[in-house]
């Protein structure tokens, strides 16, 4: 009986198991509603534990029905082993349908298998739009007003303005009758502009144009007589002419012809830039507005602030004591800054309600903001609701696109929020990227605006649609007072109300008005939304409460070293410690009394003992804020005073910390705190793990640098006043340098998938293309600058290696007009006597420790467009004669003429480069820029010798590092690049986790224990560049490469090479085993070693199913063999063949899961 069972088990156990069909998947995403895509691709994988399982058909089918029983198109049993980007092929998509779909595939091994995961996708509006709806605004006129808000012409003003002024520095400005951002006056006693005499300088925005003009005042007063002293400021306006007088002397008279002021509210400015510095001091503010009843005139004070009171009639600016007296004190970090009256300066909201006549069977909304928006329904927060019930919230919507040019919109499924009969719906909008100061004026300075539809479907097979129209109402007077992407956010909890609630009274809300200042495309969002990552959740390590200093350091009352509540006295300060520099907020609950402030700033540092001269900006233990320059990352929180406790994060902003400091106005009790971590969704799914517990934290290093810079665009840093999409920090950070391939992509592409973030983003360098064909320094364009090499290369770097990584042809099909348009511009940079410059010389080899020419720098990266665009054109040709085919030969003999010019130029008699540097040779090298093979070798030993000389470190900024050690495996030299990952001092990789690192730093030594803080200037100590890095550690130490001629890991290379130094430098270590994991397109890719005592070497790889791999294992003589699972490997099963050629042994693989040894033959 034993017997028979044993065989009947092992009879079992030798039978095929079946293969599964898992992650389908539809643009890169699971289940996705709102695509305006006509013909969608689909995905799946293909899973068996199985060796040598490939798929030989598919079949796919598309239906409106879950069971498939009515499909619209079927794609037929096709015989091809393809399982990625399966473009729609049927009849046109409706608009707003969900349809459902499944695939049939039969592979070589067991047959016919069908997908048994839930798996639908859903169209947005395509041809049906937007039903009429509008971009509206919110304004500050009473629904009930008879004003029309969008009349040209107001009522006009009537109104006396006073005020106490004290100039202390350059101008004093006033805003009044303010009606929003877009339409306000602003008058200036100015004592900058004119060498002379000060004038009144009057600023009239009228739709968001400025007009200005100036009165000199110099016969009434002096500069000398205005600064630093106190005066009397009236400004008066009757019957369309408006007075101002000093000290009761009248000093200008303005008529207002076109009668554009009206009485409105009021406000002050402050400006810090182009070597301008305005401050001033405001006290006594009286503003008086006057109304025409019958024969008599009748005044009504309507505003009187003396800053007296804890709280005033303006949010924001600073209350100082001056004499006794607390006046406003307005300063700007950078840029303008404004100060606005409680009553206009709340984030915009936005609410409708509307009646479900019939039982609903499904519901929509599609929605879009000019700013950042949250969006509610029935009081209810907006989300997507998932599988186990539970809700993913999408955060920051729409996120950053260029809005010159395109704006998303967002889908979500409101069904089960909705209910016959009475509904209503509400939005806020706070500036996010649209009017606030990261985008630096690029759309001007125009409200905010909100769009929506919501499409009712009813059981009874009819429809209705919502939209927004001027029917909307408006206010400013909710919770959140302020968000601002570089400043923070203000929310006054005792303001929350049930708004967005059906029945909510609304006598105090406004008209809305049409918003005309988007000229762009709406498009629908599909890709990696920004969500709170609840995974990554940080408690804090623990919490310090200190008040005051001594001896430079902070006076600490007491340390918690595990999450407890905290009780915080007025005039002490709580410093929570994250333990991990991350991108997002905090959410914490508190106690306290009705109307305390409680006021959180963030920094990713500690001051470490006070000393200014270390770069300290307070006492040691303090956080440290220096290098945020003009951004005030702070949150405001004003109690509400539950007695149960208040629990709060913000919406309209994000952090990047490790730290959170905390003081109050008033007692409280701070009951929890958690850091939630902010960024877009991209699939995680990479590991990398080694003996090495530095490089362990290298590579976490890397990881939390990408989930923090990876948040609607790639930014080069998350907390400072910039938080841009820089080209070279976006491509050479998270795309790779094999071959040059943007550093920043083909390690983030290894670490997340991100294919579907990057073509959003290639939209973003498309819409902010120059008319020339120069591509922006960042993306979406602000601020800065076009057209500088290996920044602006990224347009034609970040399709490629999309390409390579994930077999995405159609990026390089939606992008290639513009990289030609691109090349076209290169084409253009003639001069010196050379045909070929290559792009802008702006940066080069930026933050580098040794000069490289950066002109010599573009001409490289020209010679890597050209090639690059050769192979995209062979990649996208169908045969050998079309268009494609063609223009793949016109830019190889493109690159071979730069090759040509460049020797000429950068390469002497002997061979050798003219230019000196450790990125020059590695340019050279990397590019096959040398002129013979001889002259390439010596280039090898001469980079080799430079970096040994050097004390076995580098010396390159942000291209050199970026191909760095990619380069030195690439010319057999991994020795090299072992000692150069493995050094600890400056600079180097681990230099920084010795400092106290854990993320990547901008500079190799933001931060140092001998010297302290680097330039304030430019010192983030989350920006990634150097993270490329891992990009080598992936694709040599654990051997997980690509083949260009099967990109996607169709075909993969493994290729490990363990560390074979014979020896380890002092203060090193050496790595005895590695084990990496990569989530590709087909599945995990697995490829791990371990190094034994006697030579031995033992690896591991997993192929995934449907691909093939070729794996590359070194011979360290001719006596060692090659065994797989105890016998030799040529006779395991899945190996089709193994080569023995210069010391390695090349087996070609089927897919399965492998292990292998290398080790000495037995005789």
């Amino acid at each position: 009986m034993a017997r028979t069972t044993l065989l009947l088990l092992s009879i079992l156990f030798l039978l095929p198991t079946n293969a599964a069909i898992k992650k389908l998947q539809v643009e890169y995403l699971t289940n996705p509603i709102g695509l305006d895509i006509t013909a969608p691709r689909f995905s799946w994988q293909l899973e068996s534990a199985e060796r040598g399982v490939r798929q030989t058909a598919y079949q796919i089918t598309v239906a409106t029905d879950a069971a498939c029983l009515n499909p619209v198109w079927t794609s037929g049993k096709v015989a091809s082993d393809e399982s990625l980007h399966i473009c729609y092929a049927g009849p046109a998509l409706t608009p707003s349908t969900r349809y459902y779909w499944k695939v049939t595939v039969w592979n070589n091994k067991t047959g016919e298998e069908t997908s048994t995961e839930k798996a639908f996708f859903e169209t947005g509006l395509l041809s049906d739009g937007w039903s009429g709806a509008q971009w509206i605004k919110a304004t500050q006129i009473n629904k009930n007003s008879k004003i029309n808000p969008e009349d040209k012409k107001q009522t006009k003003a009537r109104m006396l303005l006073e005020m106490d002024v004290t100039l202390t520095s350059g101008n004093a400005s006033v805003l009044f009758g303010a009606r929003d951002a877009s339409n306000v006056f602003m008058w200036s006693v100015n004592t900058l502009d004119n060498e002379k005499e000060p004038l009144i300088r009057r600023h009239i925005y009228d739709r968001g144009r400025l007009q200005s003009s100036d009165t000199p005042i110099g016969k009434f007063f002096t500069k000398s007589d205005l600064l630093n002293k106190e005066h009397h400021l009236a400004i008066e306006a009757k019957d369309g002419v408006v007075k101002t007088y000093i000290d009761k002397v009248l000093v200008d008279t303005y008529t207002d012809t076109d009668s554009k002021l009206s009485n409105g509210y009021i406000g002050f400015r402050a400006f810090r830039g182009n070597n301008t510095n305005e401050t001033a001091m405001f006290d006594n503010i009286v503003l008086t507005e006057y109304e025409q009843k019958s024969d008599k005139e009748e005044a009504k004070v309507v505003l009187k602030e003396d800053f007296e009171k804890p709280q005033s009639a303006f949010e924001g600016g600073e209350i100082v004591s001056v004499g006794g007296n607390r006046k406003l004190n307005m300063v700007s970090g950078s840029g303008d800054y404004r100060v606005l009256q409680v009553d206009m300066s709340g984030v915009p909201m936005f609410r409708k309600e509307f009646k479900a006549k019939k039982k609903i069977a499904s519901a929509r909304i599609y929605s879009s903001a000019l700013g950042v928006y949250d969006l509610f329904i029935n009081g209810q927060r907006v989300g997507n609701k998932m599988e186990d019930g539970s809700i993913r919230y999408d955060e920051l919507k729409p996120e950053w696109t260029d809005f010159s040019k395109t704006a998303h919109y967002q889908t979500y499924d409101i069904t089960d929020l909705l209910r016959k009969g009475e509904n209503a719906v509400g939005a806020q909008v706070s500036s996010g990227w649209w009017n606030s100061d990261v985008c630096h004026g690029e759309y001007g300075s125009h409200e905010v605006g909100f769009i929506a539809k919501i499409l009712l479907k009813y059981t009874d097979g009819t429809s209705e649609t919502v939209v927004t129209d001027l029917s909307w109402l408006s206010s400013m007077d909710g919770a959140i007072r302020m968000g601002d992407i570089y400043h923070g956010e203000t929310y006054d909890a005792r303001k929350e109300s049930a708004w967005t609630k059906p029945g909510y009274n609304t006598a105090n809300w406004n008209k809305t008005a049409v918003n005309p200042h988007f000229k762009g495309e709406l498009i629908a969002f599909a890709g990696p939304t920004v969500q709170v990552r609840p995974h990554l959740s940080r408690i804090p390590l623990s919490t310090t409460v200190y008040q005051g200093e001594k001896d430079g350091k902070i006076n600490v009352v007491s340390v918690t070293d595990k999450p407890a509540p905290i009780r915080l006295k007025k005039g002490e300060t709580a410093v929570y410690n994250l333990g991990q520099n991350m991108v997002g907020w905090v959410r914490f609950k508190v106690k306290g009394a009705s109307g305390t402030e409680m006021k959180l700033r963030f920094g990713e540092m500690l001051n470490d003992t006070g000393d200014k001269s270390r770069g300290d900006d307070g006492p040691a233990g303090s956080i440290y804020t220096a290098n945020l320059r003009s951004a005030k990352a702070t949150l405001k929180y004003i109690l509400k005073g539950s007695k149960e406790g208040e629990s709060f994060h913000p919406s309209m902003t994000f952090f990047g910390f490790q730290y959170c400091e905390i003081t109050a106005s008033e007692d409280i009790e701070v009951l929890s705190l958690i850091g939630e971590v902010v960024g877009s969704a991209t699939e995680e799914g990479a590991s990398f793990v080694t003996s090495s517990r530095s490089i362990n934290q290298l590579y976490s290093n890397v990881m939390w640098g990408q989930r923090g810079n990876y948040l609607s665009i790639p930014t080069d840093c998350p907390q400072r006043d910039e938080r841009l999409g820089w080209t070279k920090d976006e491509y050479a950070k998270y795309l790779e340098c094999w071959k040059l391939k943007q550093v920043q992509e083909v390690a983030a592409s290894y670490n997340a998938n991100v294919s579907a973030f990057f073509e959003k983003w290639m939209r973003d360098m498309r819409d902010g293309q120059r008319s020339d064909g120069a591509y922006p320094d960042v993306a979406p364009h602000s601020w800065v600058g076009y057209g500088q090499a290996a920044w602006a290369d990224a347009g034609v770097i970040v399709p490629w290696t999309i390409y390579l990584m994930y077999d995405n042809k159609k990026i390089l099909q939606d992008n290639y007009a513009s990289m030609e348009k691109y090349m076209e511009f290169l084409s253009r940079q003639k001069g010196d006597g050379y045909n070929y410059n290559g792009a802008g010389t702006n940066y080069g080899d930026w933050l580098s420790y040794e000069d490289t020419e950066r002109r010599y720098v573009s001409v490289c990266y020209y010679a890597y467009t050209a090639q690059l665009m050769a192979k995209i054109s062979e990649a996208l040709k169908t045969d050998d004669c079309d268009a494609y085919a063609s223009k793949a030969k016109a830019y190889r003999k493109l690159a071979q003429e730069i090759k040509k010019e460049f020797q000429t130029r950068y390469v002497d008699a002997d061979g050798d480069l003219k230019q000196k540097s450790q990125t020059a040779y590695l340019l050279a090298l990397k590019l096959d820029l040398f002129p013979t093979e001889e002259a390439r070798k010596k280039g090898v030993e001469t980079l080799v010798r430079k970096i040994a000389g050097n004390g076995n470190r580098l010396s390159t900024g942000f291209v050199g590092t970026a191909i760095l050690n990619q380069t030195l495996s690439q010319f057999g030299e991994s020795n090299t690049a072992y000692d150069l990952l493995l050094q600890r001092n400056n600079p180097s990789w681990l230099y920084s986790i010795d400092q106290g690192a854990t993320t990547i730093w901008e500079r190799w030594d933001s931060y140092t224990k001998e010297k302290g803080f680097g330039p304030v200037s430019m010192n983030s100590f989350n920006h990634y560049s150097y993270g490329a890095v891992s990009e080598w550690m992936y694709r040599t130490m654990g051997g997980i490469d690509i083949d260009e001629t099967r990109p996607g890991f169709k075909h993969i290379v493994l290729q490990p090479i363990p560390d074979n130094r014979p020896e380890v430098a002092a203060g090193q270590e050496r790595i005895d085993w590695v084990n990496a994991s990569f989530p590709s397109c087909y599945g995990d890719i697995k490829s791990s070693w371990k190094k034994e005592n006697d030579g031995t070497v033992s690896y591991q790889v997993t192929i995934p199913a449907n691909t093939t791999a070729t794996l590359h294992l070194l011979l360290p003589t001719l006596d060692y063999v090659v065994e797989e699972s105890g016998k030799t490997a040529v006779k395991a099963e899945g190996v089709s063949s193994v080569t023995f050629m210069n010391g390695k042994a090349v087996l070609e693989l089927q897919s399965g899961t492998y292990q292998f040894v290398v080790k000495k033959e037995n005789k």
